[in-house]
């Protein structure tokens, strides 16, 4: 029997989430029961919002693929109940999976005022919760991820490669779930599986292009770091010019201190000295 706290996403920003289907499955399940709540967005839940997803994974959570929600609570450290995908199957199958009746007849009224709360969800385009999710089940540790990222999304700590500032992701890019060379990289909002964390290979990338791609992306994270270290240097030097300049200006011909930004010079001087 499954837990009666159900949460369904309805990734209300993005349009491959058939919302006929999804409204379907939540009128079966509150016609037999259980307590369902639909959330627009799962993935920015998680992000925006971890300490709500504790008490969503006690419950039975209905999202895009089970991988995807799997990951997320692995993420999050947390052990999760029930978890089914959406996005594969019609609403017979998904209803099978569930061990739910598909002989009842769903209560068109109850589907509609569910479509209609899915409607009304806010639609972020361009700033919705996109950014990678690792599924640590593949994930072999190579750091090919964090090498060819230039936005700083993820990072290696004591070996292992972590996601950690995911609102740095640039939007719709998936490239370096293409690096990956285990798959381990899940982009939920991604069309195709299996980069959308399906098990289906919808696309397949040349290695040999991909190998050329991530050497060019290393090529220019070197070059980023040469200029950035040659602009702190050049920066180092203006400010000790400015600062040294700043100091000259400030000898009197009596003793006083002189204070300029950054440095303290004090300074003592004979009449002699300027004669």
């Amino acid at each position: 029997m499954l837990h009666k706290k159900v949460t369904v996403c309805a990734c209300a920003s993005r349009s491959f989430m058939n919302k006929d289907k999804v409204a379907g499955i939540a009128a079966v399940m509150k016609q037999q029961g259980y307590e369902v709540t639909v959330v627009a967005d799962l993935c920015k839940t998680v992000s925006t919002a971890p300490d709500e997803m504790r008490e969503i994974a006690s419950g039975v959570i209905l999202a895009c693929h089970t991988r995807v929600i799997q990951s997320h609570l692995d993420w999050l450290g947390l052990e999760g109940g029930a978890v089914f995908g959406l996005r594969n199957g019609d609403t017979g199958e998904v209803l099978s999976q569930l061990n739910l009746s598909t002989q009842e007849t769903t209560d068109r009224q109850e589907q509609e005022n569910i479509l209609q709360e899915m409607n009304a969800f806010p639609v972020e385009e361009g700033t919705d919760a996109w950014y990678p999710v690792l599924d640590k089940t593949r994930c072999i540790e190579c750091g090919k991820c964090h090498d060819f990222c230039l936005f700083g999304v993820y990072t290696v700590e004591e070996k292992r490669v972590k996601v950690v500032n995911p609102q740095n992701c640039k939007n719709n890019c998936p490239a370096c779930a293409r690096m990956c060379p285990s798959k381990a990289i899940i982009f939920p909002k991604y069309e195709k599986s299996p980069i959308n964390g399906g098990t289906a290979e919808e696309e397949s990338f040349n290695p040999e292009e991909m190998d050329k791609m991530y050497r060019e992306r290393l090529r220019m994270r070197l070059q980023q770091r040469r200029e950035s270290v040659s602009l702190t240097k050049k920066r180092v030097n203006d400010e000790n010019k400015r600062l040294y300049s700043h100091s000259q200006s400030c000898l009197p011909r009596t003793e006083r201190v002189c204070a300029a930004p950054g440095m303290e010079v004090y300074v003592q001087l004979r009449m002699a000295e300027y004669a």
